[in-house]
């Protein structure tokens, strides 16, 4: 707000006089605060009233419209509106695209408010049409296959579509299910056109699809790409085809994958299947992926994609190695849930529990035992992992087992994390084959299960 003040000094029998400030002023209040002429064929027209709700005259300096849809066609009769009064302009909208925009700009000399924006809108009544997506891409085809996708065409007017004709042009792309034309589509509703691709040789390709309608301008188009050649070629495999779980290694190799056209710029090596448990992966690395060590015995099944400089991909190539313990008796165990340290067993003939004729973590990692024949390694038994916190394996094994009945046992270790029910499982291999697997739910610290008896050379496996 803005002040004059007036001051004069005159002294008068020694009295100065000071003239009091004037406080009057204008304030201006347009309404409405915006025009909406809403949706229309016709040109229209709407009242705008300028009011003074001020003290003193409100000047209006100027005004002037931005919006070429808009206009004003009567102008005030007066510049000066008293307080308390009010003067109307009259706005004409003349409609022209979907969604017209524009401001009304009053200037005037109200102190709080030199000028004034009352914002304008409005829309025509016409149909619009819409191609989604404005380019299709149908990727990457082989030469003598064909691949289809397409267009929708969408009414996002507010009157009826009308379209009269279309054309497809490009020697590969067709239409397979053509427009039934003439076609009207009301607003909101859409329709589909199904583009087929088929292409001839290897390269690159372009098309457009011309539509014509009562739209603005009256033609759309949209285009249309793709491409072809031939995809990287994937070629895989494992080296060797079988190993020892745990003692031995194997190379998945991916060398011998090949590209027509470009370079192999990606190996992309996943494991797809493994036996249940099996916490192994296949290493990082390029094309080959040396250092893979079975954990479990059964088969591993890993997949190559290669990528190639166009960014194409292959067709998976799948490879499977086989991991058979090399061991006449194997013996692996499993359970459900972490931090719950499970202890496997393996009782030699006639032996008891936690002696020298039981292998156990205590005495049996990585060997220790003189089982069997005094002084021959290959009667005696290992065990590969004492594992504490995770949930296995733990494998026992012995490549040539003196003859008699053994016991296995699964011992739950006191002072674990973990103390509710665990379900454990127990694998039995002999020469290689699983003859036996078995899952108890054992629940209670320090406490001996026993899962099964081996009868060796019989082969026979007895589930306690």
């Amino acid at each position: 707000m803005l002040f004059t003040l007036l001051i004069s000094c005159t002294i008068d029998n020694g009295i100065e006089k000071i003239t009091k400030p004037d406080t009057s002023f204008p304030e201006i209040v347009v309404t409405p605060e915006s025009l909406n002429f809403g949706i229309t064929e016709n040109t229209v027209t709407d009242v705008l009233t300028i009011s003074n709700e001020g003290t003193a005259s409100l000047e209006i300096k100027d005004f002037f419209v931005e919006g070429v849809a808009f206009s004003i066609i009567d102008t005030l009769d007066n510049d000066l509106i008293e307080p308390g009064s009010s003067a109307e302009l009259l706005v004409q909208y003349e409609p022209l695209n979907m969604d017209d925009s524009g401001w009304l700009k009053i200037k005037s000399n109200d102190p709080a408010e030199e000028q004034t924006l009352v914002p304008l809108a409005g829309a025509t009544l016409a149909p619009l049409l819409i191609l989604d997506p404005p380019t299709l891409d149908m990727g990457f085809v082989e030469v003598g296959t064909t691949a289809e996708d397409g267009f929708t065409v969408r009414n996002e007017g507010t009157a009826n579509l009308e379209i009269s004709s279309e054309l497809l042009l490009g020697s590969v792309f067709t239409l397979t299910d053509p427009l039934s034309l003439p076609m009207t589509l009301p607003p909101g509703e859409e329709t589909w056109i199904n583009v087929a691709y088929s292409p001839i040789l290897d390269g690159e390709y372009s098309g457009t699809l011309w539509l014509e309608s009562n739209t603005f301008g009256s033609t759309t188009q949209g285009q249309i790409v793709g491409k072809t050649g031939s995809i990287p070629q994937a070629v895989c495999s494992v080296n060797p085809e079988e190993v020892a779980p745990l003692y031995e290694e194997a190379t998945w190799r991916g060398e011998d994958s090949f590209s027509t056209t470009g370079t192999i710029m990606e190996y992309n090596w996943t494991l797809i299947e493994k036996p249940n448990g099996s916490e192994a992966f296949i290493p990082n690395g390029g094309a080959n992926r040396p250092g893979f060590v079975p954990d479990l015995a059964g088969s591993y099944v890993a997949q190559l994609v290669v990528h190639d400089d166009q960014g194409l991909a292959s067709e998976p190539c799948i490879a499977t190695l086989e991991a058979v313990p090399g061991q006449t008796l194997w013996v692996e165990m499993l359970w459900e849930h972490s931090n719950d340290d499970m202890d496997l067993h393996l009782l030699r003939p006639g032996a008891g529990l936690n002696g020298s004729g039981d292998c156990y973590y205590a005495n049996c990692v990585g060997g220790g035992l003189d089982w069997g024949v005094p002084g021959d390694p290959i009667d005696d038994p290992s065990l590969d992992l004492d594992d504490i916190p995770g949930t296995g394996p733990e494998n026992i094994n012995i490549y040539e087992p003196e003859d008699g009945i053994f016991d296995v046992y699964v011992h739950d270790y006191p002072g674990s994390v973990y103390h509710d029910a665990n379900r454990v499982d127990i694998r039995i291999y002999l020469s290689g084959e699983l003859v036996w697997e078995g899952s108890k739910t054992i629940s209670g610290e320090d406490s001996f299960t026993r899962f099964a008896q081996i009868d060796w050379p019989s082969g026979t496996v007895i589930p306690d």
